[in-house]
Parts: structure tokens; sequence; C-alpha cells
């Protein structure tokens, strides 16, 4: 007689949960159907409602909870001034004075507003490509698929993305730490998607011409426009080391909190009298109310699956490479299809990831897992239908999705190769964080 091992119960449990999660994204938000998920797995797993009654406000006040929540606001603020000022709109016109290929103003328009990290941010450089391909012989289903691939090449390896920020938190890592190892895919993202969507265009006029003196003040500009962006990036990293030289017991997330402050106060003394809207309407907007409360949400069910007991009864996975491989790839590329956002998908399965590497013994391996269960999940977000940024695309340049959805199939397939690739390549370079 077959009988299941505890693993595989365990494994079912988290199928259910997950399963449950889907069906209530049906009708609800995502917050709501990680929270329904949080109930389905308490159900299953035994987990007294006392206990699950004391993991809410227990999370609310956790301190890495408070600091990320700190950290992606702080984000939220920054894109939001640098959108309503104008400035990152200016920022990406300028590069069209001083990039005279017309197939490379196609990667980089998408691919600097992807610097910032807006929800449906990219609607914002649909019209600038669009302009930009005017003397370009391409359709309206290609434009959407460069601008939508291009957008977000940074995304496993740009740490001002909240996904990426609550990856590094979960891990318990500082900011640069996964960038370190995850910086290859940007280099293999671009390639493909210039190999599948850019090489076969063909210029049908040379284009506008700039003089000297144009181009001169364009880079000028330029330069103003991004000190904000610059700030911000490398003041983390300068921050970062003075603390640990100086000040070792300041937490490390306090480098990219003043640094992230720094860029917000420089955006808003260039940008002062421009804003199409008071500053507490963009700090306080409702989308940035919902996105931490997902945050919440996802910081609830990270307890919830330590409090359940569920990692202990899997960790039989690290003797099972099959199953090993289903929690690194086919997990997270599910988790990215049902939420269609990085920070669904880390926040959903990064907690089981962590958990079975700390629980098999699997800690030497934790940065090419990590790197496969990143791609895998980014491959997942990229295809889904709930994808805000591929709505919104789609809405501009009047495509369809299932059109676009065929077109991203070999793109996201080599992407998921490499990604593999790089991963095998950390394994056998025994690589750690």
């Amino acid at each position: 007689m077959f009988e299941f091992s505890e693993s595989t119960l365990a494994f079912g449990k988290i199928a259910l949960t997950f399963g449950c999660i889907l069906l209530i994204l049906r009708k609800f938000p995502l917050w709501a159907a990680i929270l329904g998920g949080c109930l389905a797995l308490a159900v299953l797993t035994g987990l007294p409602l006392r206990e699950l009654a004391l993991i809410p406000p227990q999370t609310l006040t956790a301190p890495d909870f408070i600091i990320l929540v700190l950290m992606v606001f702080g984000i939220l603020v920054f894109s939001g001034v640098q959108g309503a000022s104008g400035q990152g709109r200016r920022l990406v016109q300028n590069l069209e004075r001083f990039v005279r290929w017309p197939r490379v103003r196609l990667v980089i328009f998408p691919a600097m507003v992807g610097l910032l990290p807006m929800p449906g941010g990219a609607l914002f450089s649909c019209p600038m490509l669009d302009e930009a391909a005017h003397d370009l012989n391409i359709d309206p289903h290609r434009k959407a698929l460069i601008n939508y691939w291009f957008r977000h090449v940074w995304e496993v390896a740009w740490p001002l993305y909240p996904g990426y920020v609550l990856a590094c938190s979960l891990l318990g890592l500082e900011l640069q730490a996964i960038l370190l190892y995850t910086f290859p895919i940007i280099f293999t993202a671009v390639a493909i998607g210039w190999f599948f969507l850019i090489r076969d265009i063909e210029p049908l006029s040379t284009g506008a011409t700039y003089s000297r003196e144009e181009v001169r003040a364009a880079l000028k500009s330029f330069a103003y426009e991004s000190l904000p962006l610059f700030i911000t990036l490398v003041g983390a990293v300068l921050f970062s080391f003075l603390f640990r030289r100086l000040a070792p017991s300041i937490p490390s997330q306090a480098a990219f909190l003043i640094s992230v402050a720094c860029g917000i106060g420089l955006a808003l003394f260039q940008s002062r009298g421009r804003l199409d809207r008071p500053l507490a309407a963009i700090a306080f907007s409702r989308a940035n109310f919902k996105l931490i409360f997902l945050i919440y949400a996802v910081f609830i069910f990270k307890d919830v699956i330590q409090a359940s007991g569920i990692v202990s009864q899997m960790s039989a996975v690290g003797e099972s490479v099959v199953l090993l491989l289903f929690v690194v790839t086919v997990l997270p590329f599910f988790c990215g299809m049902l939420t269609g956002i990085m920070i669904g998908f880390v926040g959903a399965c990064f907690p089981i990831i962590i958990g079975i590497i700390a629980k098999s013994g699997l800690e030497p391996y934790t940065v090419p897992l990590v790197v496969m269960a990143l791609v895998a999940g980014n491959a997942g977000m990229m295809i889904s239908p709930l994808h805000v940024c591929l709505i919104v695309t789609l809405d501009y340049f009047k495509s369809a999705y299932l059109a676009v959805w065929r077109s991203l199939v070999l793109p996201l397939a080599a992407h998921l190769g490499f990604g593999a690739v790089l991963a095998g390549l950390w394994y056998l370079a025994g690589a750690r964080f």
C-alpha cells in the first residue's frame, strides 16, 4: 500500500494553499488573496486560531518590517516626485539629442524609464517609444513588445524595485548583495530582446539630426536631470561603506534610507514649482498605501509559514533533486503568473525557499537557488495577464494579449535558459552571499 511521506503531504498542503490564492485572485486583489492563503495554510496545518490571531500585530511591530516599509515608501515618493515634476520624461527625451541610432533609442527609452519602479510605468515610455519609432518600419504589435520587454530588463538586479528590496530583506542581505550575482541577467535580457525584437528592424529614413550645440545642451540637461538618481544610488553605497567603518551598530538599511532622502530632496529642489500635485498627495496616495499593505500581507504570510511548521515538514526536499527544482523554478514561475508583480512572487515563494534552504542544510547553495528562483519568477511575471505594465502597454498600442503572449514565449524560454546557466556557473564557482 502506497504511503505519502511527510514532505509530500507538506507540498500538497502548499499546492492547496496556492490554489486557494488563485481562486481568490479571480475576484479580489492580491493582498486579499495572500491573506486568504494564510487562513488556508493555518487550517491545513492545524495552526491554532489564537496563535494565528497574534501574528498580524507581531508582524506590524517587527523591526525588519518597519525598515522595509520605510525603504519602499522612500522609493515610491522618489518615483512619484520624478513623475509629477516631469523630470523623468525630460531625462529620457534628452537622450534623443545625442543617441543618433533609431533602433538603439527604441531600447533606451523604455530601459531608462525602467530605472524608476512605478506601477504601470511602461505607460510612461509608450509615447516616447512611439515617437522614436516614427522613422522605423514597425507595427503597433512590435512596439508593444519592445516597450514591455526593455522596461523590465533591470528588475532582478536593481535595488530601487520593491520586490528586489523584499528579497534582500527576507534573506537578511544588504541591498547590493543580490545584484552582485544577478547583474549578468541585465545584459542577457538586453541581448535576448535585441535578437528577437530589434535586429530585423530597418529604418525608413536617417532620422532627425541635431547641431553640436543642441547635443551639448542635451547632455548638460541629461546630467542635471539624472542627479537625483545618481545621488540615490551612489549615496547608498557610500553611506553603507561609512557606516560599516565608523558606526557598525547602525543597520545597513539606514544607508539607503538616507541616500533616497537626499535624492528626494534634490529632486524637489530641482522641480520646485513644477509638481502637478502636492507632495502630500504624491507620498500618501492610495496606490502607495495599497502597495505597503500588500507588503504587510506578504510578511504575515511569511510568519504564518514559520508558525505552521510546514517548512520543517518540507525539509526532506533537500534529498530530492526533482522537488528542489520544483521549488526554485515551477513554484516561482506560477506565482509570478498569478500575481503579475515581482513583490508578489518574492513574497509568496521566498519564505518557503529560504525555510527549506535553512532546514535542509543547503546554505552553501543559496546563491544559485535564489538566482534561479528570481529568473523563473520574473519569467512568470512577464507573461502574466495580471501584469499592469503589460495591460497598459497593450491598451496604448491597441495590441492583443494572445499575440503578444505568443511572441514572448521564445524570448522568455531563452531568458530562463540563461538564468539556469548562470545559476549553474555560480554553483560550480561555490558563490556565497
